[in-house]
């Protein structure tokens, strides 16, 4: 497949994601399709928290992340929101530059916070609830602690590895690592966590402040409009794999057996692993 220049930076993700829904596809399992069934009953509930079962322990924590970075994320669910971020940032890609020379010396204000909030501060509330989730007795905190330590962990890696394969320049010039913004899929990532904990009216202002980051950065020249899109969409399915993965580990699931497709990035290579797991 042959990418116009222009939109050559999203090639990775593209055939990452087109790669993962095929080989589920043909799964076909009785099995896989209640699972996909009870992922679908759970993504539609608006009850925040988890099912019952307890917090999770977090001597499993590196066992979820690694389902939460395959099979947990390669599914339907995840599937619209990256069709939507998608086809925003290829949408929005021709005239990224025109949008941040409309906001440059128009949005200062937006571009000050933005130099404040994110980055190291989500990794500081990520660290302070995880701390103080082992100083209280509520499980539904201690489950919000671990989730968000969850949808950090995959974020910061999907976000990472997709900068290192990109290689986009960034607007101010000063690195090859533009697409996704960073600070938008952390704080999306935190926001979706947040919502799907403790409801829309805890999670709507924190997703318009998530907006405001991303316009920040902008501002700023350290990223084109369509990376803070693309980052936006990442970061929310970061939290909502996250939320997901929780739910399955408290509610005693194992990875069913089906295709794993993982993006494999190095100096000198760029590819895809397939893997058949049973």
């Amino acid at each position: 497949m042959t990418f116009p220049p222009r939109f050559a930076a999203l090639r990775i993700p593209i055939v990452w994601f087109v790669l993962a829904v095929s080989a589920q596809a043909t799964e076909g399992a009785p099995q896989d399709s209640t699972a996909s069934a009870s992922n679908t009953a759970q993504d539609q509930s608006q009850t925040p928290g988890v099912p019952p079962g307890g917090a999770p322990k977090f001597s499993r924590f590196h066992r979820v992340l690694g389902r939460n970075l395959t099979s947990n994320l390669f599914t339907r669910n995840n599937l619209t929101p990256f069709l939507i971020g998608a086809a925003g940032a290829l949408a929005i890609a021709p005239v990224d530059q025109e949008i941040s020379q409309a906001l440059r010396g128009h949005a200062s204000g937006f571009g000050d916070a933005g130099q404040e909030v994110g980055g190291i501060a989500i990794a500081s509330i990520v660290g302070g609830s995880l701390v103080a989730s082992r100083l209280t007795k509520d499980n539904h905190f201690q489950s919000f602690s671990y989730t968000l330590a969850q949808a950090y962990a995959t974020n910061v890696i999907l976000t990472q590895g997709i900068k290192h394969a990109t290689h986009r320049m960034r607007p101010d010039g000063s690195a090859s690592t533009s697409l996704p913004s960073g600070h938008a899929s952390d704080t999306f990532a935190l926001a979706t966590v947040v919502t799907g904990y403790y409801g829309k009216k805890w999670g709507i202002p924190l997703y318009v402040v998530a907006t405001l980051i991303g316009v920040s950065r902008i501002e700023h020249g350290r990223h084109w409009p369509s990376d803070v899109v693309a980052g936006a969409a990442l970061g929310y399915i970061a939290g909502r794999t996250a939320i997901r993965g929780t739910k399955r580990e408290l509610a005693g699931g194992k990875t069913s057996s089906g295709w794993m497709v993982v993006p494999v990035v190095g100096r000198d290579r760029r590819g895809v692993l397939v893997r058949f797991s049973y």
